[in-house]
């Protein structure tokens, strides 16, 4: 051999890795050639005093990274080693003196309607955990495809007080609205080719149906919600709608509206796909029935998630499939493996079945009650008739008008330079967004309810 071969027998690396990495290191390094051959195991083994099964190991070990080959019946040879052969990376080239800018640290991120940091009760979630761990013998199996029975029994119950009535077997579950509306994506892509979706509206949303080869129909909103006359010109046949609080702009869809929808998808076979996001936080009076609680033709499929009540890190959302969509869904269930934790849902399940979540909605519902109204009261006080607020009774953000020459975008950047991150209007249309007049949105759910005042002053400063 070319190199004596030296083994520690005090290292912690087992014996069989140090020969292993002696062997790999002399190809690599091109001492050992292609075709040489390397000592017999036998005889490797007489030599330095170890097991022939040391040997064994380190040799299989390179055999099946392809550092030697097995010669029948014969030594095992070197097998071909091949260097880089790929050209020098080209210089970098040197990049200007970086800016002299300060960059200046987020304080307050009115972009993000994360929760509140005093929202949740970890330690007992961790209790809930703690007991799912318990059921060991369905943790060593794959989950339901659906999701695991209970919860969705448990959701079944859930949306019930949204006037949503289903069975179980209707449900299913999934680790995000996004991953559910890949698979919705998947199930519909035979019958349609493309989607119409509130302008503006859920710009992820639209997305994933555009990255799905759908043809995306912005239709117009009108203070009513989804505007049904565009909609029944545009030739759609499936929608994308949030009618109990439309984002971004908050719009409620009345009633009058809600059956006017319901009747032209039943006139034309059409689909709805109800979003029933942050339907949870509506201030004054009850929630609003959803829209799939009025559809007695299977038109609308239900979408919620529980990532407004509970840490969005928890990820499970929910869908609810018309039955007529269902049977299509369970010919292909083996192409959609469950991703959602199966410890987490289980956890979920028994939280929500002890009344755990409904206490914390509650809960939920009156801090983030307080906070909008000291939120408006801060901008209100503070900003006065320089922005015109469009007030809703529900959610967790609102939409601004700011009156001021600024532009949208020169607004976000003012208000980025006094470390507060805020959302733009604009930036939820699919086509030509109204520049004029500035409107921008502002969530207070992360806000701390002392550091409002602080937050609101320095958009003050920003922009006037």
């Amino acid at each position: 051999m070319p190199k004596l071969i030296l083994l520690d027998h005090a290292s912690k690396e087992p014996l069989y890795m140090q020969l292993y990495r002696h062997f790999r290191t002399e190809i690599e390094q091109n001492n050992l050639k292609e075709d040489n051959k390397i000592p017999s195991i036998r005889g490797l083994a007489d030599s330095l005093s170890i097991s022939k099964i040391t040997v064994e190991k380190a040799y299989q070990q390179l055999l099946c990274e392809g550092y030697i080959k097995n010669g029948n019946r014969t030594r095992y040879a070197v097998n071909r080693f091949v260097e880089s052969s790929w050209p020098d990376p080209v210089p970098a080239v040197a990049l200007p003196a970086e800016s002299s800018t300060v960059e200046v640290p987020l304080r307050y991120d009115l972009a993000s309607g994360e929760m509140d940091m005093e929202g949740f009760d970890f330690v007992l979630w961790k209790r809930y955990i703690n007991k799912a761990f318990m059921d060991q013998n369905r943790l060593m199996r794959y989950g339901d495809l659906q999701g695991e029975a209970e919860l969705r029994r448990q959701i079944v119950g859930y949306i019930r007080s949204r006037g949503v009535n289903c069975h179980h077997k209707q449900v299913i579950v999934g680790p995000g609205v996004q991953s559910l509306l890949n698979m919705l994506a998947s199930i519909l892509k035979p019958c349609h080719d493309g989607i119409a979706f509130e302008e503006p509206g859920f710009k992820i949303g639209r997305r994933i149906w555009e990255d799905r080869g759908f043809r995306i129909i912005p239709v117009g909103l009108r203070r009513e919600g989804i505007d049904t006359d565009e909609l029944a010109g545009s030739g759609a046949r499936l929608v994308y709608v949030t009618p109990s609080h439309q984002f971004p702009t908050g719009y409620i869809m009345p009633i009058g509206e809600r059956i006017r929808l319901l009747n032209w998808a039943g006139q034309t076979g059409a689909t709805i796909i109800e979003d029933d996001y942050d339907s949870e936080f509506r201030y004054f009076g009850r929630p609003l029935p959803a829209l799939k609680g009025l559809d007695t033709e299977g038109a609308v499929i239900y979408m919620g998630s529980f990532s407004k009540v509970i840490p969005p890190s928890i990820r499970i959302s929910y869908m609810v499939l018309p039955d007529r969509l269902l049977e299509i869904y369970q010919k292909r269930a083996s192409l959609y493996n469950q991703a959602t934790s199966t410890i987490e849902q289980v956890a979920l399940a028994r939280y929500m079945a002890d009344g755990h979540l409904e206490r914390q909605i509650r809960r939920l519902r009156k801090l983030y009650n307080e906070k909008h109204a000291l939120f408006l009261d801060n901008i209100r006080t503070m900003l006065g008739q320089r922005v015109e607020i469009n007030e809703t009774e529900s959610g967790l953000h609102m939409v601004l008008t700011v009156k001021s020459n600024l532009t949208p975008n020169e607004l976000y950047d003012r208000a980025l330079l006094k470390g507060c991150r805020i959302a733009l209007l604009q930036d939820y249309y699919l086509g030509e967004a109204p520049v004029t007049p500035s409107q921008i949105i502002l969530y207070f759910s992360k806000i701390p309810a002392a550091e409002m005042p602080a937050a609101i002053r320095l958009l003050k400063e920003a922009w006037f």
